[in-house]
């Protein structure tokens, strides 16, 4: 799932870049990180985000049924106009899921083709089951 972060720049050289991740904020939970470069920030910012997805599973919340507004939403809600930067990291959200639970089913030989061309030349599927159920979430 692409979740969009809101990015405080520093405005001196003792302040941290400040991140919100909005899809993560609502009455429950908020989601905010700081990162000292801008390098680190993807890193601080999945850190953050799996840490909250890990919360709200425990809490029973319905990971899969989050949605992301994106950024032009975002940057006109007051709650965000500290953000002068906006960006989307992408997190598997697949392991928040449950468990998993193996299913026998037929497909024609050329989609299993098609499938497992698009899988193997993606850097977004990790193999057939997991492009499966991405397009099964998707469809759904």
């Amino acid at each position: 799932m692409w979740f969009t972060l809101g990015v405080e720049t520093p405005k001196d050289k003792d302040s941290s870049y400040g991140i919100v991740v909005p899809a993560l904020c609502n009455e429950h939970y908020s989601c905010y990180s700081a990162s000292d470069s801008s390098k680190e920030i993807a890193a601080h910012s999945a850190e953050a985000i799996e840490s909250i997805l890990e919360e709200m599973l425990a809490d029973g919340f319905d990971v899969l049924g989050l949605e992301d507004q994106g950024a032009l939403i975002y940057k006109e809600d007051q709650s965000y106009s500290f953000c002068d930067v906006w960006l989307q990291i992408e997190i598997d959200v697949s392991k928040y899921s449950g468990k998993s639970q193996r299913v026998n089913i037929s497909l024609p030989e050329s989609l299993l083709a098609v499938i497992d061309r698009k899988v193997e030349n993606s850097d977004l599927y990790r193999d057939r089951s997991h492009f499966l159920a991405i397009a099964a979430r998707n469809e759904l």
